[in-house]
């Protein structure tokens, strides 16, 4: 898990290998971290050249020459900083060139995200650009129960609980949600108190679609739909910011709100 984790960061596996075994002694040379690795001795020292320039390992100039790893807070911060860095430099670069292309097209487009982490993230993205109204519509399957079967994302969904209150508490922006149960609309209820919350009037136990959709403001939708592929469940998701394809998404669903029934009268 380690392993993997570190390649993702950007280690080639030999580095990553070469990594966890100086992590796992004071210092070690060449000959000891062959024998900790199972890297080849030829390739060891090319990650060890690697590390070195990542600034996370040190040397000591003795024959023959020993290697240690800084402590893990320190490499990661050391990292965490490169990584931001790359990012602002990436980032600046991206916004000259965005959208040079375009040639001014203004066809409302709609774009599919697939996996819950991508979804998550552009969910979190739309709530904290929302202005002035949030409409949630959930189906039976909601996002939290998706996420208190997926640990991963248990921090994703606080932290959508927490934007629903503070947008409404310090910004003013309405948060409405249909909920298809009494059950989650308690749940929400308790967790966002200023928000509206209704249950789904129509209860219709051969349509069990396992989605959720989200409206921003009349202009900006999202569209999720949860799908199971050999037992294990992802989320797919199609978003727009096309206004007239959002704006008739939004009249649909507060059409729905006002057949709704307000959650306090069905508890």
């Amino acid at each position: 898990m380690l392993l993997t984790s570190l390649q993702n960061l950007g280690f080639t596996s030999y580095e990553a290998k070469v990594f966890i075994a100086l992590a796992k002694n004071e210092s070690a040379t060449v000959s000891a971290l062959h024998l900790d690795s199972d890297v080849p001795n030829s390739a060891i020292y090319g990650a060890l050249k690697k590390l070195e320039k990542r600034g996370i390992i040190e040397f000591q100039n003795t024959k023959p020459m020993r290697y240690r790893c800084l402590p893990p807070e320190d490499a990661i911060l050391k990292l965490k900083r490169d990584f931001e860095d790359e990012c602002d430099k990436v980032l600046s670069e991206l916004n000259e060139i965005y959208g040079v292309s375009s040639c001014g097209r203004t066809e409302e487009l709609i774009w599919t995200i697939k996996g819950a982490r991508n979804v998550t993230d552009k969910v979190i993205q739309m709530l904290e650009g929302a202005e002035k109204d949030i409409l949630v519509m959930s189906s039976s399957t909601p996002f939290r129960t998706f996420a208190e079967n997926y640990p991963s994302l248990r921090k994703d969904y606080m932290t959508i609980i927490g934007i629903f209150n503070r947008k409404t508490t310090d910004e003013g922006v309405s948060v409405r949600v249909i909920s298809s149960s009494d059950d989650e609309a308690r749940k929400i209820s308790n967790m966002v108190p200023l928000a509206s919350v209704k249950v789904n009037s129509v209860k219709d136990a051969s349509f069990d679609l396992k989605s959720f959709v989200v409206v921003i403001d009349d202009n900006e939708m999202l569209v999720d739909i949860m799908k199971e592929d050999d037992g294990e469940a992802d989320l797919t998701a199609v978003w727009t910011n096309g206004a007239e394809f959002a704006y008739t998404m939004s009249h649909l669903l507060n059409a729905k709100w006002e057949t709704s029934e307000d959650y306090d009268t069905v508890k």
